[in-house]
């Protein structure tokens, strides 16, 4: 399973979760006040709290009942009160249908809300039964009557909705959250495809269609480019491989007669010196050339190995050996601490001799006043340890941080290129500065 995909999935499934859940909690509100009536007029009196000011404000008189000067009456409601013979002792705004005498019965009708049409509002008083009525079809009203039963078992009844909310809000996003996922997890396959350079062609549809149309249209910008660079650098490398054969001839011409030229009898010492000296820079040119198309493949982890099983010990002593036969000065000291004879290595012995040479070689270049240099070699967990490391001034970082490039000119390649042959027989390399110039090498051991 696609792990970005998974987590969008996740993501997107809690979210709708929750929205579900706030939907739902709004729903709950919104159902309360669309149960209320809002259509009322806050401006004018309600009827109950208009039939309780009217009780408050009767008074009785000589004449028979008033209501005080101080009570404003509604202009479209009326109001009786029946005596307990039901006959009508004093009215207001009495409608011209309304009876003037109630029986038993009647007043039981009205106590069901409505009095010919009329809603009406009761209120029981020690002097009669006062009956308040607004205009028709002003408000319904409808009886309800529920158990205690019904009431005490309420909250649950709600939690128990809730929770089926929940369950179907979850389930609702979990299908949506499939869908999305299905979508994404071919996007973000896409991109990593992309990443890689590989070629990728999505379906433009749905609602992610124009990004598939971008990742589309980036891939195949990238495979136009690296058609490009593949035909640029093989241009490049064919030149390398052509200017090196075209140099190896006259470059042997040249060194071979400075050697015929310095081993000559016939001249001076001067001229016997001249032409050492372009014996030793044609070697140089020659090394370098070497050096360039080796770095050149390198570089894209192309070169051809010629594995064998290397015995580490006999191999770095032969190496530490050559260089001290080959004019080492005095102010350098080569200590070996060799363990493990018997420890073998599969490795191209060519590459991996240069590796191992160019670091020792490494401390001689940049340390021109001398040092001690330090070769150890051991072995742990099946890993084959190659430890140099010098006394003297050390490396500077920037050189440290760029360790794994080829530099764009000749000078400076010997830890680049010992760290990309390192590489290329699946060891690593490290290096640092710790009181001078260290590098660890780690290679597979031959069990």
């Amino acid at each position: 399973m696609n792990k970005s995909a998974f987590k969008i999935f996740i993501g997107f499934t809690v979210i709708s979760a929750f929205i579900a859940t706030i939907l739902l909690v709004i729903n709950f509100i919104a159902f309360a006040i669309i149960g209320s009536d809002t259509s009322i007029d806050l401006n004018r009196n309600y009827p109950e709290e208009t039939l309780k000011s009217v009780s408050k404000s009767l008074e009785k008189s000589e004449d028979g009942f008033i209501l005080s000067d101080s009570f404003v009456f509604p202009q479209d409601f009326w109001c009786i009160l029946i005596n307990e013979n039901g006959d009508i002792i004093w009215s207001k705004n009495k409608p011209d249908d309304i009876p003037s005498h109630y029986s038993i019965n009647d007043i039981a009708k009205i106590t069901r809300w409505f009095l010919n049409d009329y809603p009406v509002y009761v209120s029981a008083e020690d002097y009669g039964l006062i009956i308040l009525g607004i205009p028709k079809n002003a408000v319904g009203k409808y009886y309800m009557e529920y158990s205690m039963e019904w009431f005490s078992t309420l909250p649950q009844r709600l939690i128990g909705i809730l929770i089926v909310n929940l369950l179907l809000a979850a389930v609702i996003a979990f299908i949506l959250g499939i869908s999305l996922y299905r979508h994404i997890s071919v996007l973000t396959n896409g991109i990593r495809d992309l990443r890689c350079e590989k070629d990728v062609k999505l379906n433009e549809r749905g609602i992610f269609k124009e990004l598939a149309r971008n990742i589309n249209s980036t891939s195949a910008a990238i495979a136009r480019k690296n058609a490009a660079l593949g035909v640029r650098e093989t241009a490049r490398l064919n030149w390398i491989s052509g200017i090196s054969h075209d140099i190896r001839t006259p470059l042997a011409i040249v060194i071979g007669n400075s050697e015929a030229l310095e081993n000559s009898p016939d001249l001076n010492e001067n001229d016997r010196k001249r032409a050492r000296a372009v014996t030793s820079q044609s070697i140089k040119i020659k090394k370098l050339i070497e050096d360039l198309n080796l770095i050149s493949s390198l570089e894209y982890d192309m070169q051809p190995l010629k594995q064998k099983s290397v015995r580490l010990c006999p191999f770095i002593r032969r190496i530490v050996s050559n260089i001290i036969n080959s004019g080492l000065s005095d102010n350098y000291e080569i200590e070996m601490k060799l363990e493990n004879e018997k420890t073998t290595v599969s490795a191209d012995e060519f590459l991996l001799e240069r590796a191992v040479f160019n670091l020792i070689n490494n401390s001689i270049t940049h340390n021109k006043n001398g040092c001690k240099i330090r070769v150890e070699s051991y072995t742990e967990d099946n890993t084959a340890y190659i430890v140099i490391s010098d006394n003297g001034s050390g490396v500077s970082e920037d050189i440290l941080a760029k360790i794994s490039q080829i530099p764009k000119t000749a000078h400076g390649l010997g830890l680049p290129m010992a760290y990309k042959i390192i590489s290329v027989h699946g060891g690593k390399m490290s290096a640092k500065n710790n009181n001078g110039f260290s590098v660890t090498i780690k290679l597979p051991a031959e069990t």
